[in-house]
């Protein structure tokens, strides 16, 4: 058998060549395989492979420390060569792009230096430990982009995801698995689950009124713990003396609290808006580097500086309770270890006439007074909110901190808490916040956060079979169904709404479709509709009536129309995905007249 021009290099090298030969017969004539065992089983240090496939290329190859990165270059890989990938200066100053491909890529690689032989002037080859060392030197926000890749969103697809998905849509085509008619009868019954499912779940958490976890006794100020508050700060001059106000009114010894504003390095507004403001255990951290300018980036760079042993982030519009911190910290105490965050209750203190504000009031109450507790209680993994979420410090530099990539940084980092074997709890504490009053404000916004949501599926996704041997299959299935029943049900919900009233109309003539349907399953995609709106109201209802308020009747008639602005945001953020993966809305605050005061507690 005819091994790989790299691994006979090796051979001449020393390795040994018939355990080489062994393996390749083990590979079933696979060049990858042989390549992937001989690093993996230890015959060969990642370093040699590395070295000797630099030289069978004909491209230098650079150990660790021996560039440096350049942010300022790009380079965008063509199609079929994956693996980390780094713009740098090597010792002489060159500008060089620093490759460390998958084994798999390395015919492509040949391929494109036969096509482009100039390019062997500007690539190098390294080692992928090489490469995480240069980025993390560089940049301490690219750690999880570099050390994990698998689990950061700085790749859309993998090249395996685009395989497998185009051949399943080649198949689908050829209608090799199913006719026309049996694919829309498959399609629109995975659809209707999908919708179901979590349909079911909002009603029964509407109408339960579940309540969040409490300490059963405060701790005293020698017995709390040192705590670290992040504020990631941008163009938010306008509220930053609110912002300063409530984050000093915290019950919680200064001598053992830090809060962290970290600020991009052109906003001067803001810095000069705060510095007159601060107390004492109050700083400004500048946030350097040319990554991409997310929340998540300056979260990154606030945790390398962070000295306490709990982590907190607020956003610049927050009005927290006062004991919050007193009482996360309480909480953990007497919460196992495995339990990595805390999650407070998220809410509007202000009232509008405008549409989206008053929805957007019943949405959060929903959401973070009885559908997050009502799963928390069950154990089941949830979604954290963008901001007061509590952390123990381990847990969350033992996952990689938050994902710079990944525009909703939020849902992603509490997926990998979860896959690591760890618990999300609600914490029964408050923090008051504006919602968006135009349509343009709360579309910029929910495109985001249905962009990261996207991102979030397409990297859980990424190995299914890692997946399923990191979680128990009921937090697996529950995490699966959030996942895909968001982004399927507003996919497919103005469909569904187009059909049910021209076939209720009689304006089409829907024949072809109900038969494809055969009746049971346009029934279901009926009763999914249906569900879908009487459970967001029952939500809405219960996330009011925990807050000591009723619903006005026309909000509760108008949730259909704020499903279809969520499915027109949905398309939206499919289109952002692709023109713009890692682009971060940002959403304007304090234009709202908020009260003075936040209202009682729940």
């Amino acid at each position: 058998m005819m091994l790989p021009p790299e691994i006979v290099l090796l051979g001449r090298r020393g390795a040994p060549v018939a355990l080489l030969h062994g393996l390749a017969g083990r590979g079933g004539g696979s060049p990858v395989r042989l390549a992937r065992l001989a690093v993996e089983r230890g015959l060969v240090s990642a370093e040699a492979y590395y070295c000797a496939l630099a030289e069978s290329l004909g491209l230098p190859f650079l150990p660790e420390g021996a560039f440096r990165a350049d942010f300022s270059a790009r380079f965008p890989l063509p199609p079929g060569v994956a693996g980390p990938v780094f713009c740098g200066r090597n010792a002489l100053g060159e500008r060089v792009v620093v490759l460390a491909p998958l084994p798999e890529t390395v015919p492509a690689i040949r391929a494109l230096l036969r096509r482009a032989p100039d390019l062997a002037r500007r690539l190098r080859i390294a080692t992928p430990a090489a490469i995480a060392s240069a980025a993390r030197t560089a940049d301490p926000a690219l750690r999880l982009a570099f050390d994990k890749p698998g689990l950061s969103a700085r790749h859309r697809l993998t090249p395996q995801q685009v395989a497998v998905g185009a051949a399943l849509l080649a198949a689908l085509a050829a209608g090799h698995f199913l006719s026309l008619k049996m694919m829309g009868v498959a399609l629109s019954v995975a659809v209707t689950v999908l919708g179901m499912l979590p349909g079911a779940v909002r009603a029964l958490a509407g109408v339960s009124r579940p309540r969040a976890r409490s300490p059963a006794r405060l701790l005293s100020g020698v017995e709390l713990p040192a705590y670290t508050v992040l504020v990631p700060l941008y163009r938010e001059a306008r509220v930053a003396r609110s912002l300063v106000t409530h984050l000093a009114a915290f019950d919680y010894p200064q001598g053992r609290l830090e809060v962290l504003f970290l600020l991009e390095e052109d906003d001067a507004e803001t810095a000069a808006a705060l510095a007159p403001e601060l107390l004492p255990h109050m700083r400004i951290l500048t946030v350097r580097g040319a990554g991409p300018r997310t929340k998540p980036r300056a979260l990154t760079h606030g945790l390398e500086q962070a000295r306490g042993e709990i982590v907190a982030v607020y956003d610049g519009e927050d009005r927290p309770e006062p004991d919050q911190l007193r009482l996360a910290a309480s909480l953990f105490a007497e919460l196992p270890v495995g339990v990595a965050a805390l999650q407070a209750h998220l809410a509007i203190d202000h009232r509008s006439v405008r549409f989206f504000p008053r929805q957007f009031l019943l949405e959060y109450s929903g959401l973070f007074d009885c559908l997050l507790p009502w799963m928390a209680a069950r154990g089941w993994p949830f979604p954290l909110g963008g901001t007061s979420n509590h952390f123990r410090r381990a847990a969350l530099v033992a996952v990689g901190g938050w994902d710079p990539y990944n525009v909703t940084e939020d849902a992603d980092l509490a997926i990998r808490l979860c896959r690591a074997g760890h618990r999300l709890e609600m914490l029964a504490s408050t923090t008051f916040e504006e919602a968006p009053l135009t349509w343009r404000a709360w579309h910029g916004q929910r495109t985001r956060w249905l962009k990261g949501w996207l991102q979030t599926l397409l990297v859980t996704l990424r190995d299914p079979f890692a997946l399923a041997g990191e979680m128990r299959r009921t937090r697996l299935a529950v995490l699966l169904v959030y996942l895909l029943g968001m982004v399927v049900t507003l996919a497919a919900h103005p469909v569904f709404v187009a059909i049910l009233l021209l076939y209720g109309s009689g304006l089409a003539d829907l024949q072809f479709y109900a038969d494809a349907l055969t009746g049971v399953t346009f029934t279901l995609a009926g009763v999914s509709v249906v569900l879908c709106y009487a459970s967001m109201t029952l939500l809405a209802i219960g996330g009011s009536a925990a807050r000591n308020r009723l619903p006005a009747l026309h909000d509760l008639l108008l949730i259909p129309v704020y499903w279809l602005a969520q499915s027109l945001a949905f398309y939206a953020a499919v289109v952002d995905l692709v023109r713009r993966p890692h682009n971060w809305s940002k959403t304007e605050h304090g234009l709202a007249r908020r009260p003075r005061r936040a209202p009682g507690r729940r």
